[in-house]
């Protein structure tokens, strides 16, 4: 069985941009996906936020999928660079993703700095990692994406949709991050 774990970003929730719309489609396919919820304030601490992942992911085996948005993106990269040690997992996708300051949004800066990502680790012990960008992004700069898939060794995809991948912007359906997940899923038995 596949566990897909997803990871939103800055002030966001499982209940906004194409979050429900990923949930209803692993629910329709019978795959086991959660989308975290971890904390929305405006000035986030990557601690609290790794607490919280360590109490909502109950464990990782080799078939684990995850998912990431955004300053989530961050927050995934440094619980994997200490998760991964001793274990292998199948696939990770980053959606609109940096590996550091982006220039803007000072109050996250504390939250980027702090994280300890060790990319040779996480080359080695993810079967596959994609990284989806778009080209209209306002808030992370395309750049910012191409420059952590070349930290993963990724596989790099421009996405349809022409901006943050935000409910605001108009993205409440991520088709790209399902078809990249779609070859791995193995549904609940």
């Amino acid at each position: 069985m596949t566990q897909v774990i997803v990871v939103h970003g800055y002030t966001a929730g499982p209940e906004e941009n194409w979050f429900p719309w990923i949930q209803q489609k692993a629910k329709e396919e019978q795959v086991s996906l959660k989308v975290l919820r971890l904390d929305s304030s405006t000035q986030p601490r990557l601690e609290t936020w790794q607490q919280q992942m360590r109490e909502q992911i109950d464990s990782i085996d080799e078939n684990s999928i995850f998912i990431a948005h955004s300053l989530g993106t961050i927050a995934a990269l440094h619980y994997l660079s200490d998760k991964l040690k001793q274990q292998k997992i199948k696939q990770l996708v980053l959606v609109a993703g940096f590996n550091g300051r982006l220039g803007r949004l000072e109050e996250v800066n504390p939250f980027i700095d702090a994280a300890q990502i060790d990319f040779d680790l996480l080359k080695q012990q993810i079967e596959q990692r994609v990284v989806i960008y778009s080209e209209g992004d306002d808030r992370v700069a395309p750049k910012f994406s191409l420059e952590q898939a070349a930290s993963l060794n990724a596989q790099v995809l421009k996405a349809e949709h022409f901006g943050h991948f935000i409910d605001s912007q108009g993205c409440t359906e991520l088709p790209e991050v399902w078809e990249v997940i779609r070859p791995n899923l193995v549904p609940v038995s």
